[in-house]
């Protein structure tokens, strides 16, 4: 029978760096994953882009990242492809050994090849749990997306979080746009 060891957070980010490898803690588990695809990262920067661009548009007061780790709980941390979060919520997060305390508010997921369906079902569990108010699953290869929020879940043809960011629309289709000879 194959053991697991666990680790702790002060464990996790006392790990060597290794090159081509992102690291997240997964309650205990230490989870290596590639480097992102050029259609993962593509898609990662649209999304940041229309993002940014709202934020831009309309001076709301957010931070809006890419990578930016995240320890939702004790011994879980987690860094969302991209993430948005209250100016004045992330003021206020405490910052330990280079991961803020809590949630963004909105995580956004570039799903890979290699993602297990159970893994990203945890690591959704995991933000929401940890006060995130959506959570973004985007499937280049597929194109289309799921949200995540505590009510449940929805597969829309926009992207919108009134009651978070008013006014942003975006356009699955738009997401994907001019991608196709990245699949």
């Amino acid at each position: 029978m194959a053991t697991t060891t666990l680790l702790t957070f002060d464990q996790y980010v006392d790990l060597p760096d290794v090159d081509g490898v992102r690291r997240e803690l997964d309650e205990g588990r230490v989870i290596e994953m590639a480097m992102p695809s050029f259609l993962h990262g593509a898609v990662q920067g649209t999304v940041f882009y229309f993002l940014k661009l709202w934020q831009l548009q309309t001076g709301a007061a957010f931070h809006i990242s890419q990578n930016t780790e995240f320890r939702l709980s004790p011994e879980t941390s987690r860094g969302p492809d991209v993430c948005v979060v209250r100016k004045s919520t992330l003021a206020a997060m405490q910052k330990t050994r280079g991961a803020y305390v809590g949630a963004p508010d909105l995580a956004v997921e570039v799903i890979s090849e290699s993602d297990s369906a159970a893994d990203i079902d945890r690591k959704i569990r995991q933000y929401l749990e940890a006060g995130a108010t959506a959570v973004w699953e985007l499937y280049p290869d597929t194109r289309h997306v799921l949200v995540h929020r505590r009510s449940g879940v929805s597969s829309p043809q926009v992207l919108e979080e009134p009651d978070l960011l008013p006014g942003l629309r975006i356009p699955v289709e738009a997401i994907f746009a001019g991608l196709d000879d990245l699949s």
